[in-house]
């Protein structure tokens, strides 16, 4: 037998892995082994000690997730994700308990898509999610074939989760066995959190707005008292914040991307930049404590007549700034109870009756955001969670609309992008199948363009000032390199060091080739050097030479879009096939682009643009035809080429997609501040854009 425990603790060792070691002795023999996958000190002190009176080898499993294949070498961490998700998905939504649920009329509106995506959190740095415990199976089972243990009994000793039956079944499908354990472990903050529920965000809030709020007021009064000085209010007047019932707004959230006055950069803002949408419609909601409303924000902001609010204390540097204070009603919410008590599934009713339970809480605090700031819609791109069901029930039930775009290049349904909400911004009305098949529901799915394309022709000066540079250095060929970020936990996400070994080749390249220049466009600027590790020493020596640069900036993530770097070099390459959008954008702003997909991703449909042409999967197979490509006199024949996908990618490629979004949002807000009911605003957008864009732009999804 091959045990594998994920997380060994003293609790989990007494309570549930030695007793059963103890009932199986006989089925134990020398050849047996146990592999952790986490483990306390004081668990793995005890179990190495007592493990010795057995036997059996105690080892720690070490993998990394793109070791982690299918027999036709598809990464399994994104086959998860795309198929088999899927599968042990529908079997939770047919569980009696949903069916239950469904029976008595508690899941309304759009509830059903809100649960089923929070059954799909697919974040590495969690636990105890569905799927990390589909992926154990498969990294036993990967360790098994590595090791020759195919014909051995696999088990896995795995923390106890929600909708562990279904978990069973799909390792059943693979002779894996699980056994749930129980893992006592003590978490303050969680215990709070379920002990306080949404009264937690009520004390975090007071006890910010007092360290933000009153507590410098009051200091500022003593202060000014003091001095027998000049009344309080001589630092910040005539605040501009959202008034209680003014005209319409337009919620934008903002995710860390500002730049209101440069359109060539990454902005939250680019629909409003490229069209005749008026700042004063804009609210804008700030949540990220990391990237907060700031002095400089804050008089951008108003120079351009819009408003904002921050979401959370924690989201605003200024103690005068707008802030969204929500009181949650209590006694409110009230579920029917179940016909159906069924004790082996206890921990999922209540796992439904909690997540119906926040559904409630959120509907009641989005309800009073946006009728207290008179929001009539509201535009996000971030659909990767159930948050935007919430938001767009609430906005719905008060006449508003809500928006998403997408940002991200798409070509496999998913549970993690279902959209349920009213309009959605595509790149092409091609992707509809996708959303279709996904189970998204969206009444108008409007296809635009890539939304980012208004940036190529910004971009061209400054890219051409950063080519000429490396030029004026002895550079005759230049690469453009972008990443995709990288995890200090390689197990569950590309970590350092695999991300590592794509930089260090092309510095040695430059280093070694006086003639190359290379141009790198990180998706994280701020933490490149510090993932690099001891390869920043490379970095260091490659932009001495004056051949390689480097765009830094950006809050969060990266300002600079991939189109700048693509449009200073000859040829860009994007490290990252599985995560696609970054090539995508370089091969729309007409620069040849190939893709390298060491993380293993051949199920997708980019490898039709050819192997050996536009896709790779090593570094050494594609830094040989590079120099084949550029010693031949035309070039390999389509390399780099995509021009046999671009229809597929934006069918408008115009540059003109940002303006078509912010003209439709324009006209969404013109019906509403004219009067008109959010069916007839909708229908009236719609019809305005079919005359003037095609009939074809605009579909219904399910």
């Amino acid at each position: 037998m091959i045990f594998f425990i994920e997380n060994l603790t003293v609790s989990s060792w007494l309570i549930a892995i030695l007793p059963y070691l103890l009932r199986h002795l006989k089925n134990i023999d020398r050849n047996s082994k146990i592999y952790f996958i986490d483990a306390s000190k004081t668990g793995l002190f005890l179990s190495r000690f007592i493990s010795l009176f057995f036997h059996i080898k105690l080892e720690e499993l070490k993998f990394q997730m793109e070791d982690i294949r299918d027999e036709s070498g598809n990464l399994l961490r994104e086959r998860i994700v795309y198929f088999d998700f899927t599968k042990v998905q529908n079997n939770i939504l047919n569980n009696s308990v949903f069916q239950d649920a469904s029976q008595n009329s508690i899941i309304k509106n759009r509830m059903s898509v809100f649960l089923a995506k929070q059954t799909a959190c697919f974040l590495h740095k969690s636990r105890k999610t569905i799927w990390r415990g589909l992926f154990l199976v498969q990294v036993a089972l990967w360790k098994a074939k590595k090791e020759m243990f195919e014909n051995k009994e696999l088990v896995i000793f795995m923390d106890k989760r929600v909708w562990m039956h279904e978990i069973k079944q799909y390792a059943a499908q693979y002779n894996v066995r699980i056994l749930p354990v129980n893992n006592i472990q003590i978490d303050p903050k969680s215990f709070l959190t379920q002990l306080l529920g949404s009264n937690v965000s009520v004390l975090k809030n007071m006890y910010f707005l007092f360290l933000k709020k009153t507590l410098p007021g009051f200091l500022g009064f003593l202060k000014i008292k003091h001095a027998k000085s000049a009344p309080i209010n001589n630092a910040k007047e005539n605040i501009s914040q959202p008034r209680l019932h003014s005209s319409p707004k337009l919620a934008v959230e903002y995710y860390g991307h500002f730049n209101l006055n440069h359109p060539e950069f990454h902005s939250d803002f680019f629909f409003w930049q490229q069209s005749s949408l008026s700042g004063s419609d804009i609210l804008i909601t700030f949540s990220n404590s990391r990237d907060p409303i700031d002095m400089k924000k804050w008089d951008k902001i108003k120079k351009y007549n819009m408003s904002a609010v921050a979401m959370t204390p924690m989201a605003t540097a200024l103690s005068y700034a707008p802030f969204f204070y929500h009181w949650p009603k209590r006694n409110r919410i009230t579920l029917p109870q179940s016909n159906l008590i069924n004790r082996n599934c206890l921990i999922e009713q209540n796992w439904l009756s909690q997540q119906i339970r926040n559904y409630y809480i959120k509907l009641d605090y989005w309800v009073d955001f946006f009728t207290k700031y008179n929001i009539k819609a509201y535009i996000t791109w971030y659909k990767y969670d159930a948050s935007h069901c919430v938001i767009a029930d609430a906005l719905q039930s008060l006449g508003g609309i809500t928006a998403i775009y997408q940002r991200a290049f798409e070509e496999f349904p998913s549970v993690e992008t279902i959209i349920y909400c009213d309009v959605v911004f595509s790149f092409t009305s091609k992707t509809a199948e996708i959303e279709r098949l996904s189970g998204s529901r969206i009444p108008y799915y409007v296809a635009t363009g890539y939304f980012g394309d208004h940036r190529f022709p910004l971009l061209k000066e400054q890219a051409l000032h950063i080519r000429r540079m490396l030029i004026q250095k002895g550079a005759k060929r230049i690469i453009a390199f972008f990443d995709e970020n990288s995890s200090d936990d390689p197990r569950w996400h590309t970590g350092h060091e695999f991300m590592r070994a794509n930089y260090e080749f092309l510095l040695d390249k430059v280093l070694a080739n006086p003639w190359l220049g290379l141009v790198i466009k990180p998706k994280v600027p701020a933490t490149l050097r510090k993932r690099l590790g001891p390869v920043a020493r490379l970095l260091k020596q490659a932009e001495e030479t004056g051949r390689c640069f480097v765009f830094e900036g950006g809050a969060l993530q990266g300002s600079y879009p991939p189109a700048i770097a693509a449009l200073a070099s000859d040829i860009a390459i994007h490290g990252h096939l599985c995560a696609a959008t970054a090539g995508m954008e370089s091969a729309l702003a007409g620069v040849p682009t190939l893709l390298l997909d060491r993380e293993g991703w051949p199920i997708s449909s980019l490898y039709k643009l050819g192997k050996g042409r536009v896709v790779f999967t090593d570094w050494q197979t594609l830094w040989n035809a590079l120099k084949e490509h550029w010693n031949r006199p035309n070039g390999i024949p389509g390399f780099g080429d995509w021009s046999s996908v671009l229809e597929e990618l934006d069918s408008f490629r115009d540059g003109r997609a940002a303006e078509r979004i912010g003209t439709y949002l324009k006209w969404l807000m013109d019906g509403f501040k004219v009067g008109l009911a959010r069916e007839k605003v909708l229908a009236d957008a719609a019809e305005r854009y079919s005359e003037k864009w095609g009939r074809d732009k605009i579909v219904k999804v399910n």
